[in-house]
């Protein structure tokens, strides 16, 4: 019997090396993109911060605010991967909130801030608007809360039924024309801030683009606050324009719930936990009746501000800040009211 001696062959482990390969690619790749970003953002002038540098294009340089609505030609929204994957504070600004709002876009104009602010007991409380352009169903706004583990004291959520219930499983964004499926769920948490960042260069790109060819730089679309989940539409000359149109009804009143919502709403409601308040910004569309239903089977209070003196931007789908002032007024007053508030702060208000 023979024995054979010496040492093994050496050996590398390949997929260690692709692994870090690819490390080194990607590390480059967003280096790159740091600095094409910032390159970019000193041409445009929109304020580039070292925060989230790349994740946010700042509101004329204050960091509060990120563009969530653009896109020159095609529209765009950025919200949808924030919140989904958790980029930047607007999560952790949730999760603080005391009271948080939910919602489609109805609800992004109806509630005005400064109101918020001068409200008593209301004043003390730190209160998040979570609701979504482009959303009508609240299965997005559920997998958010779910995954990320969002537990306010208190929810107030818009029981509106045009076209989507929010109380349902619809997963579709609406933006102008184009309907299709959120595709920020189907996203890990990498390609959701790869996705951001993409749609941030693109956007500044199409920027210089326009300030090549109008001589001039022009800011565009909406920002959203990362602290407070408002939508700056002040920059809307239309929002903040005195004597727009009134909002009035058109919707037969004969209007209902069906089994389907209410089943889903509990399951919702348990799902995410604390107390309930429903309301119903009023539009063209509304239906107070099906509301109305949906709080009893429920068994939440329910607050449905009337028309009187509300005006709307843009005809009949969402008010003006005339009309959000109205409306949130209202809705203020009421709130503090209903046993679910009481009970939410039973201790004392910020305790």
């Amino acid at each position: 019997m023979s024995t054979v001696t010496g040492t093994a062959p050496e050996t590398t482990s390949e997929p260690f090396a692709f692994r870090r390969y690819l490390a080194v690619v990607g590390i480059v790749g967003i280096m790159a993109a740091f600095v094409f970003s910032l390159g970019l953002s000193q041409l445009s002038f929109d304020g580039w911060t070292l925060r989230d540098g790349l994740l946010q294009i700042p509101r004329q340089g204050d960091a509060n605010w990120y563009r969530d609505f653009g896109g020159r030609h095609v529209p765009q929204i950025q919200d949808q991967d924030i919140f989904y994957s958790n980029l930047g504070g607007a999560v952790d600004a949730a999760k603080n909130a005391d009271i948080v709002f939910l919602g489609p876009s109805f609800v992004n104009y109806a509630v005005d801030r400064q109101t918020l602010e001068r409200s008593p007991m209301l004043d003390r409380l730190k209160i998040y608007n979570m609701a979504f352009v482009g959303l009508r169903g609240g299965e997005f706004s559920r997998r958010v809360i779910k995954r990320w583990k969002i537990r306010p004291r208190l929810w107030v959520i818009n029981a509106d039924d045009q076209f989507v219930h929010f109380f349902s499983s619809d997963l579709n964004v609406t933006l102008g024309p184009q309907k299709q499926p959120i595709a920020a769920v189907g996203r890990s948490r990498l390609r959701g801030y790869l996705t951001v960042i993409g749609r941030n260069l693109h956007w500044r790109i199409e920027d210089l683009v326009a300030a090549y060819q109008n001589g001039y730089f022009t800011p565009t679309g909406l920002y959203r606050n990362v602290f407070n989940g408002d939508m700056g539409l002040d920059a809307n000359p239309g929002y903040v324009a005195m004597g727009n149109k009134p909002m009035l009804s058109a919707r037969d009143p004969d209007c209902h719930t069906n089994p389907a919502v209410v089943a889903y709403a509990k399951t919702l409601l348990e799902e995410i936990g604390g107390r309930v308040v429903l309301t119903l910004v009023p539009h063209s569309q509304s239906c107070t009746q099906q509301a109305a239903e949906l709080a009893k089977a429920l068994n939440v209070e329910l607050i449905t501000p009337p028309f009187d003196g509300l005006t709307t931007v843009d005809g009949g789908g969402h008010l003006d800040q005339p009309g959000a002032q109205k409306f949130t007024s209202y809705l203020a007053r009421e709130i503090v009211k209903t046993e679910a508030f009481k009970q939410a702060f039973p201790a004392g208000l910020g305790e």
